[in-house]
């Protein structure tokens, strides 16, 4: 599980203890308790707010596709440059 994965989840336990504590007011009235753990809540709220800005948006990571054709092989006869497991033209191993 990634880190942006737990901070979804508790993002979603957050709003759900929201969701109930605000049932509890409406059904109790301002309680103190009720209120308090009302205000301990918006503090735990503000306080994940800053660490999902802290450790940024999840990566996007952009899907490179690569052809199965062939590649043009005028690229490995220029110069030194070395074919895959092959090396470069002329040269050989020591």
């Amino acid at each position: 599980m990634t880190i942006h994965d737990e901070l979804d989840r508790t993002r979603r336990a957050v709003l759900a203890l929201e969701k109930s504590l605000t049932a509890l007011r409406n059904r109790l009235g301002p309680h103190l308790d009720v209120l308090r753990l009302l205000d301990d809540l918006d503090r735990c709220s503000a306080d994940l707010r800053r660490l999902e800005q802290q450790v940024g948006a999840p990566r996007q990571h952009e899907l490179v596709v690569i052809p199965d054709g062939d590649h043009d092989h005028g690229l490995w006869g220029a110069g030194d440059v070395d074919h895959e497991g092959v090396g470069a033209p002329g040269r050989r191993a020591p």
